[in-house]
């Protein structure tokens, strides 16, 4: 059993470190359920953690992540928290990336510039974080990690998600000394879940959470348009012909889970069950990688038109359709063919409708793998300029 230091459960090693008690601990979202040091960057300190969270409908769940913090004494007033949403890794419980040897790490050293769609664990300017005195959060959502049927692109249960990882890095005391100013930093499918959370105004104020501003790279933000199309990348397309399959799947499956009302019957074809049912056990790279092999026509996975129930879901899950309570900055790759820059523009339409400034920068040849990178300078900056209570530039046009 998991034993208990200065208050802070103590997880247990490996695989059981995901496998929650099977009664939640009381309290809040945010409580944190158990804790674990793991390997760090020089100067830091980095614990694996599994914490209450919730799913749409407010159902409490078991969620694992990091956190990643400076060593040494927090200022009185604690560090500011940037919390990290990771992109696209699949649906099934392995694909986490907080499971391998030593994910505390910056993705900037160990990234290969690759132009197939892979995301590798690993936070982008971790280290530059680091020594600006921030904490890192990085959660693993609901679904990777701990059980259950991850909700992806469920725009309130990824929000929930990230914003509750800030509250059980609090949970960890002087140790991290995270205070309540927040950024919320994120990418491609992290991207659109740091936006959700930002339009999640209740709720961050109901956790004693500021959040400052949302970054988000090639966010994944046009929910409705991309999954109701069902077709190869067009105008209003966000996916590449390699993952529109699996990633539609994907969002089906997580869908599907969280509203009971609807049937994937309704919307998978009988070619399509087979896949469906690998992304429980197989991460979107490698079930990508089977069906090309197999030479199938991934459009005869899908059936058409979607029901009326679905495309409901779909619309209330697409972003920029309600403010967020910070100013936004969106960064987007003019080469990106796994996010294409028409649905981001076609984001940032809908959010600059709103009063909060946002800042839309693009990067000429940057695609969805290099965005991270080319942009870092640009979020790093105005990250900080955040935390410093400056005024928040916006690029949308003046009313």
């Amino acid at each position: 059993m998991p034993g208990s230091a200065g208050g802070i459960v103590a997880g247990p090693a490996g695989k059981a470190f995901y496998d929650p008690p099977a009664r939640l601990p009381a309290g809040r979202a945010g409580t944190l359920i158990w804790a674990r040091p793991i390997e760090a960057p020089k100067g830091a300190r980095a614990w694996k953690v599994l914490y209450k969270s919730t799913v749409v409908g407010g159902r409490a769940v078991a969620v694992s992540g990091l956190v990643i913090a400076p060593a040494g004494r927090a200022p009185r007033r604690g560090r500011p928290v940037v919390a990290w949403a990771h992109g696209t890794l699949g649906g099934a419980r392995a694909c986490a990336p907080s499971i391998p040897g030593n994910p505390a790490r910056d993705l900037t050293d160990y990234y290969t510039y690759s132009s197939a769609y892979s995301i590798d664990v690993g936070v982008p300017a971790l280290t530059r974080m680091l020594r600006a005195g921030y904490v890192v959060t990085a959660t693993d959502y609901q679904g990777l990690g701990t059980p259950g049927v991850h909700q992806y692109t469920v725009g309130p249960t990824e929000a929930a998600n990230v914003l509750d990882s800030v509250t059980a890095a609090r949970a960890l005391g002087s140790s991290v000394g995270a205070g309540r100013d927040v950024v919320l930093l994120g990418w491609s499918q992290g991207g659109g879940a740091a936006i959700f959370a930002g339009q999640t105004a209740a709720a961050a104020t109901g956790k004693g959470l500021s959040v400052r501003g949302i970054a988000a790279l090639a966010p994944a933000a046009n929910t409705a348009p991309d999954i109701e199309g069902l077709a190869p990348p067009g105008p209003t397309s966000s996916l590449s012909p390699s993952v529109l399959s699996v990633q539609q799947l994907n969002a089906f499956r997580g869908f599907a889970a969280a509203y009971p009302e609807l049937n994937l019957d309704d919307v998978v074809a009988a070619p399509g069950q087979a896949p469906l049912r690998a992304l429980g056990v197989q991460c979107t790279i490698h079930l990508g990688d089977v069906i090309q092999e197999l030479e199938v026509d991934p459009q005869t996975f899908f059936r058409r038109p979607i029901p009326a129930a679905w495309r409901t879901r779909f619309e209330q899950n697409t972003a920029g359709n309600q403010t967020t309570v910070a100013p936004v900055l969106v960064m987007q790759g003019t080469a990106d063919t796994v996010v294409n820059p028409n649905g981001t523009t076609q984001y940032v339409g809908r959010a600059c409708g709103f009063r909060q400034p946002l800042r839309y920068s693009t990067y000429q040849g940057a695609n969805h793998q290099t965005i991270p990178f080319v942009a870092m300078n640009e979020y790093v900056a105005w990250i900080a300029d955040r935390f410093a209570g400056k005024p928040a530039p916006s690029t949308c046009p003046t009313p």
